[in-house]
């Protein structure tokens, strides 16, 4: 039986790709490739990603999204509003339905103008810190319809299953949030 002496190869570096290959310093003398490499080489500072670019811009984009917030919840209030004083309300019915009392011909446009005055304060940004629970308390009046009329809101009686109505009242807690981030936004 014979052994065969166990060959050791000679330490030689392993070839890799260029892109993890450090390369030697040399000093080339300037060309016309180098100068076209160094121009189009990407400076630090720029960024190359659609991540990076978007850091770049989101305070601006946040900025401007507040004020957009400000008058799209301000707008939405006006033109209900409006609704309810010209007597085009979809939704002046059912305020009148969920009412505990007897309301008159004078109540749903009154509330028609307290939704314009609301709109308006809220485009204005006048006098925020006011205004916050003025929009709250009546935010939250109209959830009064998943309370006193639960058979209006809710299909089969199960309240994960919304109705139009439903729909319409449940979506006022985005409002409600958005009242509330435009109200409270610190000054600058």
């Amino acid at each position: 039986m014979t052994v065969s002496p166990q060959v050791t190869p000679p330490a030689t570096p392993v070839p890799t790709s260029p892109a993890t290959q450090p390369s030697p310093p040399t000093a080339a003398p300037p060309s016309s490739t180098t100068a076209t490499a160094t121009a189009t080489a990407t400076p630090p500072s720029v960024p190359t990603s659609l991540g990076d670019r978007f850091e770049r811009i989101a305070p601006r984009l946040h900025a401007h999204g507040l004020t957009m917030l400000r008058a799209g919840l301000g707008g939405v209030f006006v033109w209900f509003g409006v609704l309810k004083v010209i007597g085009y309300s979809p939704a002046a019915a059912l305020v009148v339905a969920v009412l505990p009392f007897p309301a008159g011909e004078w109540f749903v446009p009154a509330l028609g103008w307290g939704e314009v005055a609301l709109g308006l304060w809220l485009v204005s940004g006048r006098a925020r810190a006011m205004a916050l629970p003025v929009l709250v308390a009546h935010l939250c009046g109209t959830f009064a319809v998943l309370v006193l009329t639960p058979g209006v809101a809710f299909a089969h009686a199960n309240p994960l299953l919304l109705t139009l109505v439903g729909e319409f009242v449940v979506k006022n807690v985005v409002l409600l949030a958005g009242a509330v981030v435009v109200t409270t936004r610190p000054r600058r």
